[in-house]
């Protein structure tokens, strides 16, 4: 075999992104730990996402609607003459991959998919021709697939369902009388266009799959029939992954730089096919360089137009003028063909499936937080089947990324995004792309995407731990160590759950309150009052306070502050025992618990929230040392006074009138006032 230096460092880099990033995959009949997560789809994204799971310790299952042939999706169904039009290095869909050559085709790539389907163990994991209709969750927020509890209960959904489903095949007029032969793009398998005259029907990414078919096979002239120009872009990687650079995700003021330069260097006197009315980044490009090349050698045309019809020796097409819209006025003309293909895409596979209440407007898919989480169940992952269009890859990082986030929203209570906040961030980042040609969502690059990651992790301190793991894989015993503690705080000290608490949540206070006392290991304290309101179980009580933060010397904040508790009666689920109780060192935890709490019966109250309440002028003590601020609001408040004496002063008679004629109420003097 011949050696190629470029291929050579290609499978060096590739080794050390295995190395490096990839999951350790789980031993034979491994028990894998919660969260147990469902996967819905087998192709790239669902064997991608179950294998970083199960990677990290988590259990899995997968569902399937076909049977094993389906595995790799979309590429399980494509023709062999396919193959990835970007660079395999944007289309690592897992740090194990290794691709052979920069341009991998149909089989490499389904190859690739079962290989890691394999080495993760998924066999007995995924479930074949179990179609999932429907994801509905428990009283206690678990999932149930298909309202069936023989396949468990799941604490999160991966739907992986993609975007391209069943072949879309339309039936045109006339359609029946051709002579020659129709077929879809997908189905050209076994087919051949040796010396024949070729239609493609479409101009989209089918009609990339048509042309490589029509290359492939010698054909003697190809005509692609498109109803709309399209962007296409060079089968480069360097240009793939400049274009992806675009942060904004959106037509910029410089989005004339590369759309000049692919005038100009890559369309060059096929200028004319550019388009005229959408700009480069409003919806994805065809990634083809055969085209023109086909084109130049007179060997295929590229015609705008609509189609009228069938004939028998080709297809009716009005032909239209560069700028004139879809269906406009145009001249009408056969175009003669022997073998039609119709490049008429895939219907997008339904998400009828999910909760109908992740739909609710105006949050309705892509409107999802980062795009795949509804809002009203961030448990739930949409990976790669909400997008519309976009410049940059559908198999790469991100689907680990996607994924990770999700194992860290189901572990972490404290890194889990709110509804509230998920939908600010939805209409933020619709504000940001209001300007956008398309809808905030319509359109995205690759950079924008990596920014939308950042941005998550970025706006929440407690995700900051989990930032190593979400972006690299890099530390899984994070999470599991989390998982660990919860069930040990749940299980052995008897901290069940119940329905106002989340899974763990005690052990995070007891965590927040050590971290105020690492921050401030000496707070002066003392109670100056309490007031209980038996009624409604709140009991409030005023505190005074020296705060002292080590790291800041001389810092020093006293204050003064009204906490307000809510209280919850409830007997205990497992009380700990009294500090005034004798503990037997070499007593059980559990031994001494049962002791210590068979002779209580007083029934105990836990604090279901706290709120604690600071007049400005305190508060701004934590700001400011000496009591700079504090001397500042009095000056305001002391002003604001004065302004409110001699305004009540001088429009008294307007008081007066307000209440005298128009209120009919008597009016007290100002010194009947002054009184009482």
């Amino acid at each position: 075999m011949k050696f190629h230096p470029v291929l050579w460092v290609y499978s060096l880099i590739q080794w050390f992104l295995d190395k490096l990033f990839s999951p350790t995959p789980p031993s034979p009949k491994a028990a894998l730990g919660r969260p147990r997560v469902a996967i819905i789809g087998a192709g790239l994204t669902g064997v991608s996402s179950a294998s970083h799971c199960v990677g990290h310790g988590f259990d899995v299952t997968i569902f399937e609607a076909g049977d094993e042939k389906s595995i790799g999706g979309i590429w399980s169904r494509v023709n062999n003459t396919s193959g990835l039009q970007i660079h395999s290095i944007m289309y690592r869909f897992h740090p194990s991959i290794r691709w052979a050559d920069g341009y991998p085709d149909r089989q490499q790539i389904v190859s690739q998919i079962i290989q890691l389907w394999k080495r993760y163990g998924l066999q007995e994991r995924t479930r074949f021709e179990t179609r999932v209709t429907s994801v509905q969750q428990d009283r206690s927020g678990r999932w149930i697939i298909n309202n069936d509890l023989s396949f468990g209960y799941f604490d999160g959904v991966v739907a992986a369902v993609g975007t391209c489903g069943d072949p879309k095949i339309p039936h045109m007029p006339n359609q029946e009388t051709f002579k020659g032969e129709i077929f879809h793009s997908s189905k050209l398998d076994g087919k051949t266009a040796a010396g024949k005259k070729v239609l493609i029907i479409g101009g989209g990414a089918s009609a990339v799959e048509a042309l490589e078919f029509v290359v492939h096979t010698n054909a003697a002239s190809t005509s692609v029939l498109a109803r709309s120009d399209k962007w296409i872009i060079p089968r480069n990687a360097l240009v793939d992954m400049l274009l992806a650079l675009n942060i904004f995700g959106q037509e910029t003021i410089f989005s004339w730089i590369p759309e000049t330069l692919l005038k100009k260097l890559f369309y060059r006197s096929l200028e004319d096919l550019a388009p005229t009315s959408g700009g480069l980044f409003t919806e994805t490009p065809m990634v083809n360089s055969d085209i023109f090349r086909q084109i130049r050698n007179h060997n295929a045309e590229w015609l705008r137009g609509d189609i009228v019809g069938f004939s028998e020796n080709g297809i009716r097409f009005r032909q239209r003028a560069k700028g004139v819209p879809k269906g406009g006025p145009g001249r009408e003309i056969e175009v003669k063909g022997d073998m039609v293909i119709m490049a008429t895409g895939y219907q997008r596979p339904s998400l009828s499936f999910l909760p109908s209440e992740v739909f609710e407007e105006p949050y309705h898919p892509p409107k999802w937080y980062l795009q795949v989480f509804p809002p009203r169940n961030v448990s739930i992952c949409c990976n790669n089947c909400t997008y519309v269009n976009a410049i940059g890859t559908v198999g790469n990082y991100h689907i680990g990324i996607y994924t990770r986030l999700l194992l860290m929203f189901l572990v972490d209570p404290l890194a889990r995004p709110q509804e509230y906040w998920m939908k600010r961030w939805i209409d933020m980042t619709s504000f940001l792309k209001s300007k956008a040609p398309t809808g905030a969502f319509d359109f995205f690059t690759y950079s924008e995407l990596i920014y939308w990651f950042v941005f998550c992790i970025a706006i929440n301190p407690f995700r900051w731990k989990w930032a190593p793991f979400v972006f690299f894989g890099i530390g899984s015993v994070l999470p599991k160590e989390i998982v660990r503690r919860e069930d040990q705080i749940r299980n052995g000290m008897g901290m069940t759950k119940r329905h106002h608490d989340y899974e763990g949540s005690r052990w995070l206070i007891w965590c927040i309150y050590r971290w105020y006392k690492i921050m401030s290991p000496r707070i002066e304290i003392s109670i100056d009052g309490v007031a209980y309101d038996e009624k409604n179980r709140t009991l409030y009580v005023d505190i005074h306070q020296v705060f002292r933060i080590w790291v800041i010397p001389f810092y020093s904040a006293p204050v003064s502050l009204t906490t307000v508790l809510k209280l919850i009666r409830d007997p205990p689920l497992a009380p700990q025992p009294s500090y005034s109780t004798p503990i037997n060192p070499n007593e059980s935890w559990h031994a001494t618990l049962h002791r210590t709490t068979t002779s209580s019966e007083k029934p105990l109250y836990y604090i279901q929230s706290q709120n604690d309440l600071y007049q400005v002028n305190e508060l701004l003590k934590f700001f400011s040392q000496f009591g700079l601020l504090s001397g500042l609001l009095m000056l305001w408040q002391f002003i604001a006074t004065a302004l409110c004496v001699v305004g009540a002063t001088v429009f008294w008679p307007v008081s007066w009138v307000e209440q005298n004629v128009v209120g009919g109420n008597k009016e007290r003097s100002m010194a009947e006032a002054a009184r009482g």
